[in-house]
């Protein structure tokens, strides 16, 4: 199995920079790695990411240089395991509120004694079995895959202090857009209600000697920085946006200048 960049950075006390990406398109995917990014999300909660599209969108990742990682639909096993006998490098599990859904989240991705997922040798991620013992593997595996828990709530704030205890977690993740419909400020990422617990979440997560990982506008990122948090993405149609209206401005300015 492929040594874990991702994590290998994170546990250096390193940011890292990530782009969620909701559609299949490998080749999209390979761009982005060879611009730069430490990591990118592949989104099957709410992109068009499925299991059987995801390998090839690994596959450029891993070519590029950049940790995949799978942002799963729910928190089951059933649905986390086929991203990983895929090759994903880890998952990002939304909506984990207390310190049993963050348990079942680690059992899922782990494998014995660990976890208890099922062991397959056969897949990407082990040389599709042509060399190396089973046991091997397993043990690289749980030693290199990402388990990523998305707090997304007031409650996953609230029971913080129970799920930094959780063994198996790498990075705890506040999303910021759920947990503002949660407090009935849907969309006011920036409320100052909302930056308050998310302050105290992410005060939480490092005080505990844990990783912390955070979504917010661009231009809060260096205040999250100042206040410990390391795991961050930005948004593929975000930079389409930033880059083509920059672009636009530009190009339009110039051809006004020029009577055209």
């Amino acid at each position: 199995m492929r040594e874990n960049t991702l994590k290998q950075r994170l546990y250096a006390g390193k940011a890292a920079f990530g782009v969620i990406c909701t559609f299949p398109s490998p080749p999209v995917v390979e761009m982005l790695g060879h611009l730069g990014f430490d990591w990118i999300l592949l989104d099957n909660e709410h992109g068009s990411i499925t299991v059987d599209t995801a390998e090839a969108c690994i596959v450029a990742a891993e070519l590029s240089g950049m940790a995949p990682i799978v942002r799963p639909v729910g928190n089951k096993a059933e649905i986390i395991a086929p991203f990983l006998d895929r090759g994903a490098w880890g998952v990002q599990v939304p909506h984990v509120n207390t310190a049993d859904e963050a348990r079942a989240a680690v059992d899922a991705v782990k494998y014995g004694p660990e976890g208890h997922r099922g062991i397959f040798s056969g897949g990407r991620p082990a040389g599709y079995g042509f060399r190396g013992a089973t046991a091997d593997y397993a043990r690289e595996a749980n030693r290199q895959t990402l388990v990523c828990l998305m707090l997304e709530e007031v409650e996953a704030i609230e029971n913080l202090p129970d799920l930094v205890t959780v063994p198996g977690v790498d990075v705890y993740f506040i999303g910021s857009g759920d947990l503002s419909q949660s407090m009935g400020l849907t969309g006011q990422q920036t409320h100052p209600d909302v930056q308050q617990v998310m302050e105290r979440g992410v005060k939480t997560i490092t005080g505990a000697g844990r990783i912390a990982g955070c979504s917010c506008p661009d231009n809060l990122i260096p205040k999250f920085l100042g206040l410990g948090v390391q795991y961050f993405h930005g948004s593929v149609g975000r930079l389409l946006q930033q880059s083509s209206e920059a672009y636009l401005q530009k190009m339009r300015q110039a051809a006004a200048d020029a009577g055209k």
